[in-house]
């Protein structure tokens, strides 16, 4: 990785994390899945479906490929399935659970009504994203937007700009910052206004970055929050370790 010469900084009000590729490195598990779905559909192409669907729907890539499959019950009980039967393909992504429960710490002992400043907006299914947080030892957000609760997916912006609703956070005058390692999701973080923090796991940093992220990092292990300012409701965070940042972020510490 690249090492910068100082850290890079933001202030945010609020935290929203996409789960696949951001908390979990699910993507050797999805792929055995879609690999099995294969073997009995001919017309599909388990290859192209890995190479060009992170970070979409289940169900909406079903629906492209095979679209006689398509039926939201089926979907959901197959993706759910994943973690029991491609488990074993997946691990957390570094420092993704501290930084979770960092977010989640600071929000109960240090803001004053104790509310969570952070989110999970996953374009998987609750018994999919359930159980991947099950895995994580995360517990269960108060604001869990999965995909029974949009009727767009990612790119779309509107689970993310729900989620910033749900927390309070709608203004644009507001600092909200999105966890992603997608393209999909970096547009559709992007599209609800907020700023990006994009992460390697499943794509090379320039993509990352030609994507929209505004900061550029291999996994979370170097993210700390070093505090939080009860006036203006914002966390001051510092990241260590980073393959790009826009200016913005590296004016001071």
């Amino acid at each position: 990785m690249t090492i910068q010469k100082q850290p890079a900084v933001f202030y945010v009000n609020a935290a929203l994390f996409d789960c696949d590729g951001t908390l979990v490195n699910s993507t050797g598990a999805i792929s055995e899945f879609w690999r099995d779905f294969g073997k009995t559909r001919p017309h599909v192409n388990p290859d192209e479906i890995i190479r060009t669907s992170h970070g979409c729907r289940t169900f909406d890539v079903i629906a492209k490929w095979s679209p006689e499959d398509a039926i939201v019950e089926q979907v959901t009980e197959w993706e759910g399935s994943i973690p029991d039967s491609f488990g074993q393909f997946a691990k957390p992504i570094p420092g993704a659970v501290e930084l979770v429960k960092s977010f989640d710490e600071f929000s109960k002992k240090e803001t004053e009504n104790g509310q969570q400043r952070w989110a999970i907006v996953t374009s998987g299914t609750l018994p999919l994203a359930t159980k991947w947080l099950k895995l994580l030892t995360i517990e269960k957000p108060d604001c869990f937007i999965t995909a029974e609760k949009v009727t767009k997916g990612k790119p779309h912006p509107q689970g993310y700009q729900s989620a910033r609703d749900t927390l309070g956070y709608k203004g644009a005058h507001n600092k909200v910052v999105v966890f992603e390692d997608a393209p999909a999701g970096i547009t559709a973080g992007k599209g609800a206004g907020a700023f990006i923090v994009g992460i390697c796991s499943t794509y090379d940093p320039e993509k990352v970055r030609k994507a929209g992220a505004d900061i550029v990092v291999d996994d979370l292990s170097s993210f700390k929050i070093e505090s939080y300012n009860e006036e203006t409701d914002e966390f001051k965070v510092v990241v260590s370790d980073y393959h790009y940042a826009n200016d913005e972020f590296l004016q001071s510490v």
